[in-house]
């Protein structure tokens, strides 16, 4: 917290935990569109690239897109449950961590049947789920989405590396060293965003009330 913003009190930490959970329902809405949106673009490209190939390349990109297409059924089914969940007013605390770490996996799993890092593109959708999880104003949710986006970097360049210890690399130490410090940086200026809300939100608060004040004088 600024050194301008107000100390924190037990009464302001509860009034902040409830102002973010009435918050937490929108922002799970916007997340859900842009999960479905995202699925629905980054499929639509894979689809429009796997009916541009040749028979024998649709033969050979066959296992890929049956895995592609059984992951997009998967996050739009996920997304429809927790749109299920978001309008009957349910929404546990653990859920959007459970599904940050869905859409981490599902990602993971298409990098490494493509063929790793060097050969498809998908990584740019680990920054899709950091900057969704600065939505939900939640800072554990950023560094779970950070650090777990990290993890399943590695992941896909430990699939397609005979070993990570030696002098050949499928994926090269400089590209895994930037990659690795662009996510984290990510996760830094989001988890910073997130930081800011509250100071930005008493700040606001407070001046509002001073100008009413002045005004009733």
């Amino acid at each position: 917290m600024s050194p301008d913003s107000p100390p924190s009190t037990p009464t302001a930490d509860r009034q902040w935990f409830i102002v973010r959970r009435w918050q937490t329902y929108a922002s799970e809405l916007r997340v859900l569109l842009l999960r479905v949106i995202a699925v629905v673009v980054l499929y639509g490209c894979q689809v429009a690239h796997y009916l541009s190939l040749s028979e024998e390349g649709q033969a050979a990109n066959l296992s890929f897109q049956r895995v592609a297409t059984g992951a997009a059924v998967l996050l739009i089914v996920v997304s429809l449950l927790v749109l299920l969940l978001v309008l009957k007013r349910i929404l546990p605390i653990w859920l959007p961590f459970l599904t940050t770490v869905v859409d981490l996996l599902a990602i993971a799993l298409l990098v490494g049947i493509a063929g790793g890092p060097m050969a498809t593109s998908l990584t740019g959708a680990f920054y899709l789920v950091i900057a969704m999880a600065g939505l939900r104003f939640d800072l554990r949710l950023v560094w779970l989405a950070t650090l777990g986006a990290m993890a399943a970097y590695m992941g896909t360049v430990g699939a397609v590396d005979d070993a990570w210890f030696d002098t050949e690399h499928v994926v090269p130490i400089v590209q895994q060293g930037v990659s690795l410090a662009c996510l984290g940086g990510t996760g830094i200026v989001v988890g910073q965003t997130v930081r800011l809300a509250r100071p930005l939100a008493q700040q606001y608060h407070d001046r509002l009330t001073h100008a009413e004040a002045k005004e009733t004088k």
